[in-house]
């Protein structure tokens, strides 16, 4: 039973997981039993959505101020990067194991161009979309 956990645990986290051995396992619970602070699974989500607000942020308003958006512009397009990266780190972690993050990032960035047509001229609408060919990239900005 113990070896059929382990299997399905490195499955679902795949390459690169490792499983404790005992003394390991004995010497983390321990850890655990006397204090030491782990994250439950509500706390790692809760830390995921704040993550995404402030990654939204940073995004949306590095995206508006390269494009030179009005204020109201800027807080809606800093609004559907809120909304497409909320719903990415929740499809992770709804589906552990689902879409690798090179798939979610370039999805969301399809949405977010999508979404912004609305308020965008096409002048705006060429630019958010050469940025979102970065996004989510090494940033060298």
């Amino acid at each position: 039973m113990e070896s059929q956990v382990a299997n399905e645990a490195v499955a679902t986290l795949g390459d690169g997981a490792l499983v404790l051995d005992k003394e390991e396992t004995r010497s983390a619970l321990e850890a655990y039993r006397n204090g030491e602070a782990w994250m439950r699974a509500g706390g790692t989500v809760r830390l995921s959505r704040h993550e995404a607000g402030i990654l939204a942020e940073r995004y949306g308003n590095e995206a508006a101020r390269e494009m030179g958006l009005p204020e109201e512009a800027a807080r809606r397009l800093v609004t559907i990067f809120e909304s497409e990266l909320y719903s990415a780190f929740e499809r992770a972690h709804e589906n552990l194991g689902g879409a690798p993050v090179e798939e979610e990032v370039e999805g969301a960035a399809r949405r977010i161009l999508e979404s912004s047509r609305g308020f965008l001229d096409p002048r705006q609408q060429a630019s958010l979309e050469e940025y979102l060919k970065h996004f989510g990239g090494p940033r060298d900005r």
